[in-house]
């Protein structure tokens, strides 16, 4: 009997696993330690896959391609982080931690790798072990409104696949909280 995917528990993340097997990425990521991501805000979690570019070559006269060619497009994950904290802006927009607990940047500043774990209520988790993470911050900053830190998550090549989807019940992983101490509420 199959499973529904649906619903989001957490989205985890921990430092990029590259060079591994499936077997291995799913053992590394079941034995490594994941922090929370933040708090996901709602119904803004994502996956999603471009269509395929296609490539079609054509007989003089005739309306069927002799060839088709696709270049397969990899899924991307987007999700917003509500309340982001200097330390979140610094881990996945970049810039440096000020004064404690603020953040500053000039725009230059790369982040690194990470490995993100979309952990689902039930069905399949998807594991992309090696990501490239871009966040922009938007928010409307009324008494109705929220700033939030939209985070799109880019598979990245790796020896073995860019992403993985496991049953949940393969995957073991929890993550502790991604608290800034220093920030109230976080």
């Amino acid at each position: 009997m199959s499973m529904i995917t649906i619903g989001l528990k957490a989205v985890l993340v921990g430092t990029a696993i590259t060079d591994k097997t499936a077997a291995q990425i799913r053992a590394a990521v079941n034995a490594a330690t994941f922090k929370k991501i933040g708090k996901v805000y709602q119904d803004t979690a994502q996956i999603s896959q471009d269509a395929a570019e296609v490539t079609e070559h054509f007989e003089e006269g005739k309306s069927a391609p002799e060839v088709r060619r696709k270049k397969r497009k990899i899924p991307a994950a987007k999700f917003s982080i509500m309340n982001p904290s200097g330390l979140h802006l610094t881990n996945y927009e970049g810039g440096e931690a000020v004064d404690t607990a603020g953040w500053g940047t000039d725009g230059s500043e790369a982040v690194a790798n990470k490995c993100i774990i979309l952990v689902a209520e039930q069905g399949l988790t998807f594991v992309i072990p090696n990501a490239d993470i871009d966040a922009v911050l938007n928010g409307n900053l009324s008494a109705s409104g929220i700033l939030l830190l939209e985070v799109t998550v880019t598979p990245l090549t790796n020896t073995g696949k860019s992403i993985y989807a496991f049953p949940s019940s393969m995957i073991t992983a929890t993550g502790t909280e991604d608290a800034d101490p220093t920030v109230p509420n976080n």
